[in-house]
């Protein structure tokens, strides 16, 4: 860890949080190398264990939760033990799910617990869906590690990992997930791997997106306590560009406002007025990644912010509230690909195209040319996108079904078709 991170958790969690932190650190690695080594090396796998993890703080949602839903819906876990590694079991005591178990992965100062690395080693299946490296690097002879991962966008891959050697490591996984064919070659590139770990079969999330637990007005109605169902509502969810993230060279893109295309807080206020004249609402999100970021809508209307804990209290999954919006507003996210299958318009706010594609990069040599949506960069073209919605107007759509062989492979139900793949 550098100084500045060091610098950065005393600052935070003082004297003793930052003596937890590394002491938390060094704990794990030793617990890695006694716990998970030695089960690799003396056990054998479960035939019946599922392992599933998520993102750190985040846990019991995108890909993971979304299978496993659907595995305990169609009675899955009378035949396996299903296993979540997460931040903080406490917080699913009241979840009495038959066969399955939360167990500590990471608490807040990074210890992961020696059941996790047991767990981990002894899976028949471990499925996950951010980078989780420390409980993959041992395992007993037979497990497979399925990358449910969170979506394939436009940006350029992350620095990644690298060998002592400074080459880039390999991924360690047996299969990946991403939407359609595509992406079999940007996800092999990025992921250093063969393209025969690439499965295009989308991802079980889509399943939420495209059949929504709660009607649109219902939902609408739980999370921001909206009463007009027949109201239009846009969605705006831009990718990260200021983080905490080490090495994220687009942290260094200067922009004029948080909100890519605005010019500051006035613009949002006049986009507030705008859309109350089409009757509309407009939903942000922020990206989890993104810092420097106030949520500032005391003076807001028609626009709302919304958060992992409004969704966790409404009970809604983030997938599911993108379904019931009339169209989408995003950049480089994965997010304007995974919208594409409900057929909507979708608007590109690409105000830092080129410092972007200096900064980042980008999977696609010509990316505007998978873009199947209006491309915006400024306040006036947000404007217009939104009449364009109010209107019923869907500018892009014979590009967009052109795409939809390319960008996906479309299914009744993901999560049906990925256990017809693993053959559970």
């Amino acid at each position: 860890m550098s100084r500045e991170a060091g610098k950065k958790i005393l600052k935070e969690q003082g004297i003793s949080g930052f003596v937890l932190h590394y002491g938390a650190r060094a704990l794990t690695k030793v617990e890695k190398k006694v716990i998970g080594k030695g089960t690799a090396r003396f056990c054998k796998i479960k035939k019946n264990r599922l392992v599933f993890k998520n993102r750190e703080n985040l846990d019991f949602t995108d890909n993971p939760r979304a299978f496993f839903d659907y595995l305990l819906k169609m009675g899955y876990n009378d035949k396996y033990e299903i296993i979540w590694l997460v931040s903080d079991p406490g917080k699913f005591r009241h979840l009495n799910y038959k066969n399955v178990k939360f167990v500590t992965a990471e608490n807040r100062y990074g210890w992961n617990s020696c059941r996790a690395y047991y767990y981990a080693a002894t899976a028949r299946f471990f499925f996950f869906s951010h980078n989780t490296q420390d409980l993959l690097d041992y395992g007993c002879e037979g497990r497979q590690i399925i990358n449910l991962w969170h979506g394939c966008g436009y940006k350029g891959p992350e620095q990644g990992m690298k060998t002592e050697a400074g080459q880039k490591a390999k991924s360690e996984f047996d299969y990946g997930l991403v939407p359609g064919p595509v992406f079999v070659q940007t996800k092999s590139a990025a992921w250093n791997c063969e393209k025969e770990k690439i499965w295009p079969i989308g991802y079980p999330r889509y399943d939420w997106m495209l059949h929504p637990s709660m009607e649109k007005g219902e939902m609408l109605k739980e999370i921001f306590g909206w009463e007009r169902a027949k109201s239009k509502v846009v969605m705006w969810m831009p990718t990260f560009r200021k983080s905490n993230l080490k090495g994220c060279r687009e942290s260094e893109i200067q922009m004029a406002y948080q909100l890519p295309g605005l010019s500051g807080k006035e613009d949002l206020k006049k986009l507030d007025l705008h859309l109350k004249k089409l009757d509309m609402f407009l939903i942000i999100k922020k990206h989890p990644l993104q810092t420097e970021w106030s949520e500032d809508e005391n003076e807001l209307v028609n626009i709302r912010y919304v958060t992992e804990a409004m969704l966790e209290q409404a009970g809604v999954q983030l997938a599911e509230l993108m379904g019931v919006c009339d169209g989408l507003i995003s950049d480089y996210s994965s997010a304007a690909v995974d919208f594409m299958l409900l057929h909507r318009p979708i608007a590109y706010v690409l105000e830092d195209f080129m410092a972007y594609k200096e900064k980042r990069g980008f999977v696609f040599e010509d990316p505007l040319a998978y873009m199947p949506g209006e491309k915006l960069y400024d306040y006036q073209g947000i404007e217009a996108f939104l009449e364009h919605v109010a209107a019923g107007e869907d500018l892009y759509k014979e590009e967009r079904e052109r795409l939809m062989p390319v960008m996906h492979n479309p299914a009744e139900n993901y999560c049906r078709r990925l256990v017809q793949w693993l053959k559970l």
